[in-house]
């Protein structure tokens, strides 16, 4: 990965299926051998799906979802400021989530597939797979998993993952848990003092292009 300091790029999820589920403009504000960092603030908009009466997926049982029209909706990102983390070739990012303050809410492990970067003209950014299970991390380094039972409900279907993955993605949750328990890196303290540039205008959506091809791993 090799992005512009200050550039936006979009941060876009996936399902098994190749259907496009999350759209999320962020911007660059560091980039070296640790990972790709980037910045979302509180206000940035977003697409995520829904259905056409505005329901979540969680509102609707999992066998029941393949039913469903759905479709990307305009958001817009509330509550917590993210400092977002992309570690290179790692099955996970990390979000340093603050508040309005600038003071450490948590740290939100997104257990997700490696990211794929892209360039298309004037739009860049990473996709995704996510993986349903994340870390939810308090300041203390106390820790706990989250949607367990939302990984657990997709093994073995066609469109997310087999046994054998499932347990990859646990493992990979479990060595993030190691590092936390640690105080290791990122969860050693970098970047808490981080504060933005107030001039930095808030990440844009472009209103075309974002839904460009899904960009796909090479070889090995």
């Amino acid at each position: 990965m090799t992005f512009d300091l200050g550039q936006h790029i979009l941060y876009r999820d996936y399902r098994g299926d190749g259907q496009l589920v999350l759209v999320m403009p962020e911007r660059v504000v560091a980039e070296d051998e640790r990972g790709l960092l980037t910045w979302r603030p509180i206000g940035t908009p977003w697409l995520f799906r829904r259905t056409a009466d505005g329901r979540d997926r969680r509102e609707i049982p999992f066998h029941r979802r393949h039913t469903v029209a759905w479709q990307l909706a305009p958001l817009t990102w509330g509550g917590l400021h993210v400092l977002h983390l992309f570690r290179p070739g790692r099955a996970h990012s990390v979000w340093l989530m603050f508040d309005a303050g600038f003071r450490l809410n948590r740290w939100y492990v997104n257990l997700e597939a490696p990211l794929v970067p892209w360039s298309d003209g004037d739009l860049a950014g990473v996709d995704t797979f996510d993986h349903a299970l994340d870390i939810v991390v308090e300041p203390d380094r106390r820790w706990r998993w989250k949607d367990e039972h939302e990984y657990l409900e997709r093994v073995g279907h066609p469109d997310y993952w087999t046994a054998e993955q499932a347990a990859e993605i646990r493992a990979e949750g479990e060595r993030v848990v190691r590092d936390i328990e640690a105080a290791a890196f990122p969860f050693d303290g970098s970047w808490l003092g981080f504060r933005p540039d107030p001039s930095w205008p808030v990440p844009v959506l472009p209103a075309t292009g974002w839904d460009r091809p899904q960009a796909t791993a090479g070889p090995a």
